[in-house]
């Protein structure tokens, strides 16, 4: 009998332990910082009631440009990583467990150009070239992309916030353009089935994933 009403006096002080630590107010704001598959992020967000949150992500700001090199062929590579998120976070429970969806808007991409010489030229399809210049570049089809994610917001030390996402980004797929600078190379890569299968290939991938570790504090 002693070792039943432990056993439940254990269990109603974890359950009110976790209630306390996830519990949120309405009115609460928090603003986090954290990284993500689009780089290094800041957060702000609005608890509306118990189980309605908006949240607002800034991400990204990475860039990159200098040279490659890639079977002897030079690149001149410029990339750069970020996106802005606009989130409605959903709680089913009184714990922080959560289910999000939103749309993001995407700034990444990246283009790279590669010069012929006659000491370095480059080859479409078995057919090497010694001048001229090719340049490729690849950004998300869906400039707007809808995002569904899931994550847990654990509350510690009273206002901080440790939260953990997951979910995916419907991009649409990526385009993958070359162009040529000549109207010899414009129709070697139109023609080029490697061309026309890292296309294909780029086009199929319409999901990216979306992973967000952040901490915050709530005011």
């Amino acid at each position: 009998m002693n070792t039943l009403k432990i056993g439940a006096l254990i269990g109603a002080t974890l359950c009110i332990t976790a209630g306390a630590a996830s519990a949120q107010d309405a009115g609460d704001t928090s603003a986090s910082l954290g990284l993500t598959t689009f780089g290094p992020s800041y957060e702000s967000a609005y608890q509306i009631d118990q189980n309605w949150r908006v949240r607002g992500v800034v991400m990204g700001g990475i860039t990159y440009s200098g040279e490659e090199e890639d079977n002897g062929n030079t690149f001149e590579v410029d990339a750069n990583l970020g996106a802005f998120a606009a989130i409605a976070d959903y709680y089913p429970t009184d714990y922080g467990w959560r289910v999000s969806g939103g749309l993001l808007i995407n700034f990444t991409g990246f283009d790279s150009t590669s010069t012929a010489s006659a000491s370095n030229g480059f080859e479409i399809d078995g057919t090497e070239y010694n001048s001229g210049s090719v340049t490729l570049d690849g950004n998300f089809k869906n400039k707007i992309s809808p995002v569904i994610t899931t994550g847990y917001d654990y509350r510690f030390g009273g206002n901080w916030l440790l939260s953990g996402e997951v979910g995916a980004i419907y991009t649409g797929g990526v385009d993958v353009v070359a162009t040529g600078s000549t109207t010899v190379l414009q129709d070697a890569i139109d023609a080029s089935a490697d061309y026309k299968k890292a296309r294909d290939d780029a086009s199929d991938l319409t999901f990216y994933p979306y992973v967000s570790l952040s901490v915050g504090y709530t005011f």
